[in-house]
């Protein structure tokens, strides 16, 4: 229990006392009391106790630790005194993350940003968290063992912002290569990762291999694998290759990192398998378990269910059978991914497997303000009454993180007990900006009826990311991010990019969401947790002159309807407006300029040309994404000062001057030629170096007033 002792001096500057205690009938339990100024802890486990740590702040403080502010300021100078207070979970498995959060959020961390994420994950009493920090060392070492030089390892392996992609099998020899040092500097950083996730008492959860290989290595007779036009070779269920590899594989990183017992892979997470057929997909199945389990006779496997949904259309429950009939049923965990948007457990039962309920919640990391908390509170309620057949544990899953902290603080106190969202709001309004006044519980409750309200499961898209192609709404048509896709769509690219102009509710809840915004505004002066205040005003400032923009899209496509040359000019010159002071606002935030996750990129290079290909790849991953026939434009797309300014707005320029240039000419616009300057603009854009700042610029409150004026909120 040191472990949590430590933990709570880093977050809170004081020394605690930490006891065991058992669970009893409770999966896990926590405990604590403070007398006469000595805080003491109890837990089941080292992340009960910090989860009983951290609602003590919560109740007894009235100070929340998330990531909006891993550590309390200024520190607690004592332990204000409580009862004795008990806190359980019936949930043995609180799983977290998801294998491309690895990508869009902490691509580039460091130790310190590892350290408060691991904080954060043991406060909020994760217990599984997925953890493939230095895996591209695994795989490298079992190709080079396989035979396979270097160079042609850096070029399989590519870029490091895009890794997660390659582990699944998704993508191959993109971007990169790698700096000289990022393989063995991320040996050690994963080393440490575990030792304080191990000392935490959690189950680290690490990579498997899924059969996926450079076609040097596969042989006639082995399958392949597409996705967004990319096509990879997979090894054929049982064969002598892959059992090999596997073993290598799994020897290497049992060396470098030990073993926890558990297995993330999953062969086929949004490709189609090479064939249908009950066998095949059962030898599949068998094949990487039977991989797993001769090499660590204890493994489980960790499965998301997500193919299952992504494709149902394939994956019949007859197949989806066959497929897991193979692995034991006490050596298998299957993730229902997105149980609060799509739960497969209504529809199937998660085929009598055991199986964790998931929230996915964010998609890319692309901005937007969502969640519904009371469907979030009515889901793990029922999920806690009911306790469906084989349910496990519950979990989040989210492909970024650092958003909407409200809907992460709700889901993970749902794990330990029942609340009523009105009043749980409440205290979070007044936790959150350590603040007693009502406004700031007014603010929330209007945000939990508009932004947070029922049904809102899907994400509101910003407008400003979507990606202008034709004379054409440049978003209605295009497809939401995360629903299944048809076969026979499949060949049809399609990006990510959303809009919601079927839901009234977008524009006709603005001048809510900026009421609750003054709210916010108001209190700033009395709040004793400024930071996150500072980040909510401008998420909600951000989140209305987005939606407004709305306004000049239409507005431009309705003037070039007309010919109305001038028309299409005078709105982009609002929609500029808006743009710009969108850029502004960001700009007053290091988390929310493209030139920190810059920098943060840069910083692992070795030398200015490595720190240059980290620069690109970096830049790829927020824009372009991957090719540019992918379909996967702005799939990852952030309000970010940089972004928008140079981006985003010269792009909408673009396609605003185009139907000018045909509004005058009286004729069609040519969509070749909009193409082709939307490309260019994008790679240039991609390969360009430099330019950006990561150190804040301005007031956020400051600007943030100012543009509600303007707007005349």
């Amino acid at each position: 229990m040191d472990a949590v002792r430590a933990l709570a001096a880093r977050v809170a500057g004081g020394d605690v006392r930490v006891e065991t205690i058992p669970a009893g009938a409770d999966a896990a339990a926590g405990e604590y009391e403070c007398r006469d100024g000595v805080l003491t802890l109890r837990g089941s486990d080292p992340v009960a106790a910090a989860s009983a740590f951290a609602q003590y702040l919560k109740a007894v403080t009235g100070r929340q630790v998330t990531w909006d502010q891993p550590r309390l300021q200024p520190p607690l100078e004592s332990w204000p005194a409580a009862p004795r207070t008990r806190l359980a979970s019936p949930f043995p498995i609180r799983y977290y993350l998801n294998a491309v959060t690895y990508g869009y959020s902490s691509a580039f961390w460091d130790w310190d940003r590892w350290e408060r994420e691991i904080d954060w994950m043991a406060l909020h009493g994760v217990t599984h968290p997925l953890m493939q920090v230095g895996h591209e060392a695994v795989l490298a070492e079992m190709f080079r063992r396989a035979g396979l030089d270097q160079a042609r390892i850096d070029e399989w392996i590519g870029s490091a912002a895009h890794f997660p992609w390659t582990w699944m099998g998704n993508t191959n020899s993109f971007g990169g290569p790698l700096p000289s040092t990022w393989v063995s500097r991320h040996v050690e950083l994963a080393q440490r990762i575990l030792e304080r996730q191990r000392s935490l008492g959690m189950t680290p959860v690490l990579p498997m291999f899924g059969g996926h290989v450079p076609p040097e290595l596969a042989g006639p007779s082995d399958g392949e694998l597409e996705w967004q036009g990319w096509h990879t070779r997979i090894l054929g269920p049982g064969s002598e290759r892959y059992r090999s590899l596997a073993a290598q594989f799994m020897s290497v990183q049992r060396e470098l990192f030990g073993t926890d017992h558990h297995y993330a892979v999953d062969p086929y997470i949004e490709s189609v398998p090479p064939s249908g057929d009950p066998d095949y997909l059962e030898s599949a199945g068998r094949a990487v378990y039977r991989a797993m389990a001769d090499n660590d006779p204890a493994a489980t496997w960790v499965l998301a269910g997500w193919p299952f949904h992504y494709h149902r259309d394939f994956w019949r429950p007859e197949r989806v059978r066959a497929y897991l009939a193979g692995v034991p049923e006490e050596r298998l965990v299957l993730l229902d991914l997105w149980g609060e948007h799509a739960p497969m457990w209504r529809r199937n039962g998660m085929f009598e497997r055991r199986w964790v309920w998931c929230a996915v919640h964010n998609f890319g990391g692309r901005f937007a303000l969502f969640g519904d908390l009371r469907g979030l509170r009515r889901d793990v309620e029922e999920l806690r009454r009911t306790r469906p057949a084989r349910l496990t544990g519950i979990g989040l899953a989210p492909e970024a993180i650092e958003n909407n902290t409200v809907f992460y603080e709700l889901a993970t106190d749902l794990a330990w007990g029942t609340a009523e969202v009105d009043e749980w709001l409440d205290s979070f309004a007044r936790q959150r900006y350590v603040s007693g006044h009502d406004d700031v519980v007014e603010a929330w409750r209007l945000l939990a009826d508009t932004l947070y309200g029922p049904g809102r499961t899907r994400s509101i898209p910003s407008p400003v990311i979507a990606r202008p192609w034709s004379t054409g709404t440049p978003f209605a048509a295009q497809r939401l991010a995360g629903e299944f896709v048809p076969r026979e769509a499949e060949p049809q690219r399609q990006s990510a990019n959303i809009d919601a102009e079927n839901d009234p509710m977008v524009l006709g809840a603005l001048p809510r969401i900026a009421a609750a915004t003054r709210l916010l505004l108001r209190r700033a002066a009395d709040a004793g947790a400024r930071e996150p205040l500072e980040r909510d005003v401008a998420d909600l400032v951000g989140h209305v002159v987005a939606q407004g923009c709305r306004v000049h899209i239409r507005g431009m496509m309705a003037a070039f309807a007309k010919g109305d040359r001038d028309g299409i000019l005078e709105h982009l010159a609002r929609f500029r407006v808006d743009l710009l002071d969108l850029d502004e606002l960001a700009g007053t935030r290091s988390d929310s300029r493209v030139g920190r996750w810059i920098a943060d990129a840069r910083a692992w290079g070795g030398s200015p040309a490595e720190a240059d290909v980290m620069e690109r790849d970096a830049r790829s991953l927020v824009s372009v994404w991957g090719h540019q026939t992918s379909g996967l434009h702005d799939y990852s797309g952030r309000h970010w000062a940089g972004l928008i300014r140079d981006y985003y707005l010269p792009r909408w320029e673009l396609w605003a001057t185009w139907l000018a240039r045909a509004a005058t000419a009286g004729e069609s616009p040519d969509v070749d030629d909009l193409r082709a300057r939307v490309v260019a603009h994008e790679e240039a854009w991609r390969r360009a170096v430099g330019g950006y700042s990561a150190v804040p610029e301005g007031d956020t409150l400051e600007v943030a007033a100012r543009i509600l004026d303007r707007l005349g909120y």
